[in-house]
Order: structure tokens, then sequence, then C-alpha cells
């Protein structure tokens, strides 16, 4: 009986958590900069900016990670990029999209590129 009470709990949540445009099965993309977060963070806002996007602040996750989510010009979520930083004034970068938007990864690399362009 339990499990009937968990499961409908469960369906009931999904059915809240609006996933935007990401979805549950998001491409995943890693990469490292060098610098320090706040560094990096500005830089792919700038970056966002340039593509015709926003980059908000969303949560802090454990282990000193920070989210933000990627924004369209519709407030739409279509990514979330997670920065977390080492000890060795590194950056690591995970970039989570939708599988079946190119212009989202065409936007993430630009990004990206620019990032590793201004950060040396």
């Amino acid at each position: 009986m339990k499990k009937v009470y968990v499961a409908l709990s469960i369906l009931t949540l999904c059915g809240c958590i609006d996933m935007g445009r990401v979805g549950f099965h998001p491409v995943s993309r890693m990469v490292d900069f060098d610098g320090h977060q706040n560094d990096v963070a500005n830089c792919l806002q700038d970056g966002a900016v340039n593509q015709h996007l926003s980059m908000n602040y969303s949560d802090m996750i454990s282990g000193g990670t920070t989210r933000y989510k990627l924004k369209d010009a519709n407030y739409e979520d279509v990514a979330w990029i997670d920065l977390s930083e080492s000890k060795r004034k590194e950056v690591t970068a995970f970039f989570f999209y939708a599988p079946d938007s190119p212009e989202i990864k065409t936007a993430i690399l630009a990004m990206i590129s620019q990032c590793k362009n201004s950060l040396r």
C-alpha cells in the first residue's frame, strides 16, 4: 500500500516540475576553464547575452557547485549550467541541454569558445 502512495506522490510531483526544453534526458558536455568560478560565470553570462540568451542563478548544489539556468527570449529554460571550482584555479562546467536542440548546442559552443579565448 505504501508503494501506491509513493508512486502517486512521484507522479504528482513530476507534473509540477517544469523541465523547460531541457527535458528528462539531456545531453551533457563537460568543459574545464582556467580561472575562478565568478570569472567563468561572468564570462558565460556575457556569452549568453551575445547569443540572445540569459543566464540566471538557480541553486547551490552540494560540494560547492553552482547551477545556472540558460533561458531563451521567451524565458523558457533551454539549458542548465553547473559550475564547480577545483583547488587548481580551474572551473569545471557541465552543460545540460536537449538532444534535439541544435541551435542551443551551437549557442553553447559559441559561449564556450568565447570564454576560452577571453580567460587566457
